[in-house]
């Protein structure tokens, strides 16, 4: 193997260890968020589970009333989608399959639809 070849391997194989490493942060950075939510559903929304910590809602979890099988988690944009952007300098598609990961391990929801949502009223 010549030196260019062995140097392009030790490369890919930095990028892998750098991506290990920023996925453990952003796992640490995800539990985090999920410590101390409490849980509120509302009377008039009972189809929609509030996630909030400090006064915030962070998460909401949606039933879709008319699709019954389809369940939105959905991420506040400022607060944790945004994060994920900027912080960690992930796409949508990445931000969403790994707070889907995340929702299955550490709340036991599978099958959801994590996005973003940008409006204080819901």
């Amino acid at each position: 193997m010549e030196i260019k070849e062995k140097i392009q391997e030790l490369e890919k194989q930095i990028e892998s260890l750098k991506k290990e490493c920023e996925n453990e942060g952003m796992e640490q950075w995800f539990k985090s968020l999920l410590n101390g939510l409490k849980i509120e559903i509302r009377a008039d929304r009972p189809n929609i589970v509030y996630y909030k910590k400090n006064g915030n809602v962070f998460f909401r979890l949606y039933h879709d009333l008319i699709n019954k099988e389809r369940i939105y988690f959905f991420c506040d944009y400022e607060l944790v989608w945004s994060i994920f952007e900027k912080k960690y300098n992930i796409n949508y598609d990445e931000i969403q399959e790994f707070i889907n990961s995340m929702v299955e391990k550490y709340l036991k929801l599978s099958g959801v639809i994590s996005t973003a949502w940008i409006t204080t009223d819901f």
